[in-house]
């Protein structure tokens, strides 16, 4: 959040808490489009936003599955007390055959797209473990910082420096990651 400016925190957190855009933009003093030009140009702010918006949920989503057994109690004693009013218990009975029978909200096409990818990278993941040989204590590097280069006696080409190949490009521009090696410099001649 070190990117984003006190009127963004602001903005997120007016957000998140239910309000909708215009309401937040009053209340934080800014006007309605630049909340939207904000979560539309600005992936640092959509993002906080989306979280914020998730621990909300997940922490309103907690406190109701605390009251769940007490709720379901409740239905249970005023489906079997026979001092209740039939109209009551009537409403109560198909309250809950109509969340029972109520079918799960499908994922969207997104989000199933996106399961599945992972569930994928998973297994092929896990699969790639179970066929690999553990490497010895001395290569594991988890830190791509602290491994060392692999080091060859074949001097390699700068990115930057004239194709070896004599088409007076750079490297880069020219046979790039795809050439092979120099072995010797093109105006040396060999030995």
């Amino acid at each position: 959040m070190e990117d984003l400016h006190q009127k963004q925190i602001e903005a997120i957190k007016a957000l998140s808490s239910g309000l909708s855009a215009t309401a937040a933009a009053d209340a934080i003093g800014v006007h309605r489009t630049t909340i939207h030009h904000w979560c539309r140009h600005i992936p640092a702010f959509r993002d906080t936003l989306e979280a914020t918006k998730r621990a909300y949920i997940d922490t309103y989503r907690d406190g109701m599955n605390t009251l769940a057994p007490t709720a379901i109690r409740i239905l249970k004693d005023t489906l079997e007390d026979p001092a209740t009013s039939p109209a009551l218990r009537v409403r109560t009975a198909l309250a809950i055959i109509k969340f029972v029978t109520t079918p799960e909200k499908p994922q969207s096409p997104k989000q199933q797209a996106n399961d599945e990818l992972l569930d994928a990278a998973y297994v092929a993941g896990y699969n790639a473990a179970l066929h690999q040989e553990p490497a010895p204590e001395s290569e594991i590097h988890h830190n791509s910082s602290l491994s060392t280069p692999v080091e060859t006696d074949e001097p390699q080409t700068p990115r930057n420096a004239l194709c070896p190949c004599g088409s007076k490009l750079k490297f880069k521009r020219c046979c790039g990651k795809d050439a092979p090696p120099v072995l010797s410099h093109p105006n040396q001649k060999a030995a």
